[in-house]
């Protein structure tokens, strides 16, 4: 069986939204990674990324392998998930496991999200093999706990686009949930936790990427967003929100916009290196073309996301391909996933 899921794109809340009861609006783009699994005689991971398969089998209700799973992001899912359905269950599978991804290129990750897809689609593999029955909010649940308990961080606002498509998203509370990493918590109530589905307006998407990828989770460790900014954030994804529930496009544009400038801002003052200078540049090229632009995520590299008009996203197209940019056409899935 192959299980797909959507790499990300944030238009507005990143950093806020690692406060508890603090927005995001994230929206999965087109291009996906995938997870093949079966039933096989010998269990396995493998990946165009690793020089050979990984073998791994259950020894006294853990996993052992020929990579320490702490060493390994897939493994250490496969791990966690795995770990979790067997308990429910009470099943001994042995599963074959491949995965393949659109949202790479050259063995370097595009800034859309890939380990939040990746976790994304086993989980729902995961679940189907071994018959869990769960919601799909708990499955939400058990991909961000996974995702969490490696990263040590995030809001999971990524992995909500992945499994649901596009959101409006309220972080849970990450202290509460450090101090409940345990399957248990798939089924309880989170603090904070609000995912909303969307549809938006018609909207053309296109995005940048600088060719430089970002580390995630070390910039957002560095910082504790509050205050005005996340307030001043919040009422940015509002305002979005609102656009994109009345389909007017143009409030959803002037969020993007201005969400730039206020992620600005807090970069500087928390020395996060949001823009360095081909973003300025591709910024520059579609404000010149009344486009709304701004990093997408962390920042520190990976993408440039930009909204508008289908003609005036292909002028904007041609104008970042005629300086060489590394450019995604029509990048967004923008419609609710049902």
């Amino acid at each position: 069986m192959r299980f797909e899921s959507s790499g990300k794109l944030y238009l507005c809340g990143e950093y806020a939204v690692l406060r508890p009861g603090s927005f995001a609006i994230c929206a999965p783009t087109k291009r996906k990674l995938w997870v093949e699994a079966r039933e096989s005689e010998e269990a396995s991971l493998s990946s165009p990324l690793f020089a050979s398969p990984i073998r791994y089998a259950w020894r006294g209700g853990d996993l052992v392998s020929t990579v320490a799973p702490e060493k390994c992001f897939a493994l250490f899912a496969v791990r966690l998930l795995e770990g979790f359905c067997r308990r429910e269950t009470g099943r001994s599978l042995r599963v074959e496991i491949t995965i393949g991804s659109g949202l790479e290129a050259g063995g370097k990750k595009l800034g859309f999200g890939s380990s939040a897809a990746l976790v994304a689609a086993l989980a729902k593999a995961m679940t189907f093999l071994y018959g869990v029955p769960l919601s799909q909010e708990e499955i939400l649940k058990l991909a961000i706990l996974t995702h969490f308990s490696w990263q040590g961080s995030g809001s999971g606002g990524d992995v909500a686009a992945s499994l649901l498509g596009p959101v409006f998203y309220s972080s849970f509370d990450p202290l509460w949930l450090s101090s409940r990493l345990s399957p248990e918590s798939v089924f309880k109530n989170w603090p904070g936790l609000f995912a909303e589905k969307l549809s938006f307006p018609p909207l053309s998407s296109i995005a940048f990427w600088t060719g430089i990828p970002a580390s995630t989770s070390s910039l957002i460790r560095a910082v504790r967003p509050g205050g005005r900014f996340a307030s001043h954030s919040d009422r940015l994804c509002l305002m979005a929100r609102e656009g994109i529930l009345k389909g007017r496009a143009d409030l959803v544009e002037r969020a993007l916009e201005a969400s730039r400038y206020n992620l600005e801002s807090f970069a500087r003052r928390n020395r996060i290196p949001l823009e360095g200078a081909s973003a300025r540049r591709a910024i520059a090229i579609a404000g010149a073309l009344g486009i709304a632009a701004k990093t997408s995520g962390a920042g520190g590299g990976d993408c440039i996301l930009a909204l508008g008009g289908a003609e005036e996203c292909q002028k904007l197209s041609r104008a970042w391909k005629a300086v060489g940019f590394s450019v995604f056409d029509d990048v967004l899935d923008l419609k609710r996933e049902k």
